[in-house]
């Protein structure tokens, strides 16, 4: 089963009603997953410094790649633990604001779930 820790809007972790570190499980870990994985800058984790969406490489040198960066969140999604599917990925620009919504399905429902980012 997959499981990891909640974040709150800060991205933080933090404690349930029981004073423990709220864990999650199942279709939510799954999802709070994906939205971890393409918020992790390429280059930013000292282990796995080819890991991560190229944001700065793709989005903010020059003239933005927006397929490459939008091929970079799917390729992300897709080795997410519990992904079975990204049925759906969809880019919005936005002023300088990019953004995306996502259609996964995952190893625990073939009912699709959306992530935003």
């Amino acid at each position: 089963m997959v499981q990891t820790f909640g974040t709150n809007a800060s991205n933080d972790l933090f404690l349930g009603p029981d004073g423990n570190l709220v864990v999650l499980a199942g279709i939510a870990a799954v999802e709070a997953a994906c939205a971890t994985a393409t918020k992790a800058q390429l280059g930013e984790m000292v282990f796995a410094t080819e890991t991560g969406v190229p944001n700065f490489q793709t989005l903010w040198v020059g003239s933005p790649e927006y397929a490459l960066w939008k091929a970079a969140v799917l390729s992300t999604l897709q080795s997410v633990p519990g992904v079975t599917a990204v049925t759906s990925l969809n880019l919005t620009v936005s002023g300088s604001t990019v953004s995306y919504v996502a259609q996964i399905t995952t190893q625990y429902s073939t009912t699709p779930s959306t992530i935003t980012g």
